[in-house]
């Protein structure tokens, strides 16, 4: 007699892989992205969003889209200028830290990536805080476009695959770049939405799928946490400037807490490093 579990009506149905199901995610992601880039900026106008030059929906008085626009030392808007120094050096000390450390190609590649995006964000927003205009925005978004194809990278080779980390960083590098500079060639601001909010939303998912046995054990869910305060921070950037006597504005701040983005990556490759097997030495005392 045929065993029950070989009847049709018996067979159970597997869920799908994470491979399957990051497959059907970015099919999905990049369908909201071509939607986007094609009718964008006329749904744009028919929600009655009106956007200046920066990219912003409203400029202060002081015509600088952010509350802080203080000179300090001849600099203008020195906080929002100097406040990316954190950001520049967090991803240097990123770049040196991955030197010689024991991961894989993808990996390698990924964290390379996310690294030389924090050190270019922290130029390129520098650059455009210092003066704010349109062309300095793309400036300023294309190392943050850097950043999320790094990071998005860096969680499919620790829980997807080292496959899907390295075929999608040069895709999702791409997308992210074009998006940068759309709002300033084509008034298009909804393809960088789907790139920031879309992206992020990816590595929420890959975050509550299982670390794989090579990972090298970045915590994403800490990557995650930080992004969301910083972005608390740039939301409420009046709110914290008021709140602090007028000493530190929201953006400033926010510059500072996505620097702390590099520490769930470091820590993962220090703690690598330290679990990595020494060579085996002779020693005359084990005869």
């Amino acid at each position: 007699m045929q065993h029950l579990a070989d009847h049709p009506a018996h067979a159970s149905v597997s869920p799908p892989t994470p491979r399957k199901a990051w497959v059907a995610i970015w099919i999905t992601l990049l369908l909201l992205w071509v939607l986007a880039l094609l009718w964008g900026p006329d749904l744009i106008q028919r929600m009655g969003i009106d956007l200046n030059a920066h990219g912003h929906v409203s400029l202060y008085e002081h015509d600088h889209p952010f509350v802080d626009a203080r000179t300090l030392w001849g600099m203008p808007n020195g906080m929002d200028v100097l406040s990316n120094t954190p950001l520049g050096l967090a991803g240097l000390i990123g770049l040196l830290t991955l030197r010689g450390k024991p991961v894989s190609r993808a990996t390698r590649n990924a964290m390379a990536v996310f690294f030389a995006g924090l050190l270019l964000a922290g130029m390129g927003s520098a650059w455009y805080h210092w003066l704010p205009d349109a062309s300095g925005l793309v400036v300023d978004r294309l190392g943050m476009a850097v950043t999320f194809a790094g990071a998005i990278a860096v969680a499919l080779a620790e829980r997807i695959d080292q496959r899907a980390a390295q075929t999608s960083l040069v895709a999702i590098l791409a997308t992210a770049i074009v998006s940068a500079a759309l709002p300033f060639t084509h008034g298009n601001v909804l393809t960088w939405v789907v790139v920031q909010f879309g992206g992020m939303a990816l590595i929420l998912w890959a975050a509550m799928q299982t670390r794989l046995a090579d990972a090298v054990g970045v915590n994403l869910g800490a990557l995650i946490a930080i992004y969301v305060l910083a972005k608390l921070c740039e939301l409420n950037d009046a709110t914290l400037f008021h709140l602090s006597g007028e000493w530190i504005s929201g953006h400033s701040l926010k510059h500072g807490v996505a620097a702390l983005a590099v520490l769930p990556v470091i820590v993962a490759l220090l703690r690598q490093n330290a679990q990595a097997p020494r060579p085996h030495t002779f020693s005359p005392n084990a005869l």
